[in-house]
């Protein structure tokens, strides 16, 4: 097994490719996931320039401002957590992966299991919902939102891996003392 750790060089590639994501994923959330919680009116207009973009040219179902669809409540829903939860802990992770902490992993534990098992639903919509949408489109869509699943999931594999090992090594240690 190869361990994931800080070098004397500096992060692992996985610890950069998880840097880059929370880092990158505070922007996202304050400019783009956000944006369908509130009224259009009080949105700025480079936010809804951004927003238009994604539903008119993405064909975004998800992201339209205003809908009154009763079955989008559960992706806002979503997007609520994630400005209340996900984001204050985007910085805590970034920090904690910068510095090589060695107890990130049990939050990033919990964080990937959250995301992962909320992105299914998502991608469950996009390849079998009715969401009036063409299968180019679908797949587009699902090209989009894939790497919010896949990264998640990697840190739940390798956050696993690292918690278990240092239950172990506790309960090795114990057992000598």
């Amino acid at each position: 097994m190869t361990q994931v750790s800080r070098s004397s060089q500096g992060l692992s590639l996985l610890d950069q490719l998880y840097f880059g994501y929370f880092v990158s994923h505070i922007p996202i959330t304050l400019l783009v996931d956000v944006v369908p919680l509130f009224p259009s009116e009080r949105i700025p207009s480079f936010m809804l320039g951004l927003n238009r973009f994604l539903t008119q040219q993405l064909n975004d179902p998800f992201m339209v401002i205003g809908t009154t669809r009763s079955d989008m409540t559960w992706f806002r829903s979503l997007l609520a957590c994630e400005l209340v939860f996900q984001l204050p802990f985007f910085f805590y992770a970034a920090y904690a992966i910068w510095n090589g902490s060695s107890r990130r992993h049990a939050p990033l534990l919990v964080y990937g299991t959250h995301v992962s098992t909320t992105m299914v639903p998502v991608l469950g919509m996009l390849a079998f919902g009715d969401i009036g949408r063409t299968f180019n489109q679908r797949l587009m869509l699902a090209g989009l939102y894939l790497p919010y699943l896949l990264i998640p999931l990697s840190m739940v594999i390798v956050s696993f891996k690292q918690c278990a090992k240092a239950i172990a090594e506790t309960q090795a240690k114990k057992k000598s003392d």
